[in-house]
């Protein structure tokens, strides 16, 4: 007998890159907290497009016994959205005053947030005025802002010839993947017409059909995992069927273990080969490099394909330099409008809008509706339908701008 469909057990090291977690556990801070002070000897390094910085919240912070973390967590992205408004200005000066006033509104606010609570609040915060802010400056990890060891493991999308055998195997974790973005997956073409590279597109292809006639039946799960199994069960029959070298996995028979290898095997597990997940709470050179080119905003929400509409076509048509910034400014203006006249037309789920405009406001966006948005490459046809396919597994996207219409 063969085993159930499995149980999800993915893990997506994207999603949990945890600065600030000493080895042994949590410590009494996060990497880089506190932040160093603006200066013009670290400026220049604090609007360095490429510098990365965690966004923090419940994803990637303990929820219990560690709150002053997620103070820490609070304050530095209240920070980054200050410095990616700052950075913004184009003249030294004003960039480098208005980041020093960011710097010391947040740590006020921390030290707010610090005297709120029982516990015993960060030392700094018991002294006032420069006093305090010497004090935070000093026991600074990183006053300069070098760049973090943890990158953004983000893949790029593929869109080459290359073959995505073995299919992963169908999960809880995936499956929404597998029926929501079928119509998004492209078997390649113009590959090399040898036997066993056919055998691979065959099975592919085959096993699309079943994935289609599965997910008509109210996206059977079960129905799904015996189209995979069989597909690679008759894909390794026709391996075997030659003289050529076979497959690995065909070496196992019809089993648990073949399936386990197949699996183990498979390039893209989550289905999301042609999806790219990324972050709009910091628009960078790199990121508008993907919004212009040929891409399709994947959201259940009518919001935020139209604020990527208004990035790209006001701001791709700049010389690169100025591209970002661009789409900076149409950001704000997006948080402004829906937080102003288009209030009372759509559900802002995280209570953005009952926030202070500007910084504030700005930050709770980007944490709650702008931090994963998922795009899928290429041209994908008819319009319609575009803020119906929603990733899960790997991809992991936020929620977006909820419409009272929907």
């Amino acid at each position: 007998m063969r085993q159930d469909p499995p149980e999800p057990h993915s893990w997506n090291p994207a999603q949990h890159c945890q600065q600030g977690r000493f080895r042994g556990g949590w410590g009494y801070r996060l990497d880089g907290f506190p932040p160093g002070r603006p200066s013009p000897d670290n400026l220049n390094q604090i609007c360095l497009p490429e510098r990365q910085h965690v966004v923090y919240g419940p994803w990637n912070l303990p929820q219990s016994g560690y709150s002053h973390l997620s103070r820490q967590g609070e304050t530095l992205n209240l920070l980054e959205t200050g410095y990616s408004r700052c950075c913004r200005c184009r003249s030294h000066t004003n960039r480098l005053d208005c980041a020093r006033l960011v710097w010391e509104d947040a740590m006020t606010r921390f030290c707010e947030a610090e005297f709120s609570v029982k516990t015993r609040p960060h030392w700094c915060c018991r002294q006032q005025g420069e006093a305090r802010y010497s004090c935070f400056q000093e026991a600074a990890p990183q006053p300069h802002y070098q760049l973090r060891a943890c990158p953004t493991h983000q893949p790029g999308i593929s869109l080459g010839l290359e073959l995505p055998f073995p299919p992963g195997m169908p999960t809880l974790d995936n499956f929404k993947n597998v029926c929501h973005l079928r119509r998004f997956r492209s078997v390649p073409r113009n590959l090399p017409a040898t036997d066993p590279i056919q055998r691979q597109l065959h099975a592919l292809t085959q096993l699309e059909m079943e994935f289609q006639r599965c997910c008509r039946q109210e996206n059977n799960l079960t129905c799904v995992w015996k189209a995979w199994e069989d597909t690679l069960d008759g894909y390794c029959e026709k391996e075997q069927a030659t003289k050529t070298h076979h497959h690995s996995c065909c070496h196992y028979p019809p089993s648990p273990a073949r399936d386990e290898c197949f699996a183990h095997q498979a390039p893209y597990p989550n289905y999301d080969r042609d999806i790219l997940t990324l972050d709009l709470g910091r628009v960078t050179p790199n990121l508008m490099g993907h919004l212009c080119g040929n891409r399709r905003v994947l959201t259940k929400h009518k919001q935020i394909p139209g604020l990527i509409q208004n990035m790209t076509a006001r701001c791709c048509n700049l010389p690169f330099p100025e591209q970002a910034c661009c789409a900076e400014e149409e950001k704000s203006a997006f948080v402004d409008d829906l937080c102003g006249p288009r209030r009372n037309f759509w559900r802002d789920s995280a209570f953005c809008c009952d926030l202070s405009p500007g910084d504030e406001q700005t930050n709770c966006f980007n944490i709650n509706y702008l931090r994963n948005v998922a795009l899928v490459a290429g041209d994908t046809g008819d319009a319609r339908g575009q803020g119906e396919q929603v990733p899960t597994g790997g991809t992991n996207i936020s929620p977006t701008p909820e419409s009272k219409e929907e």
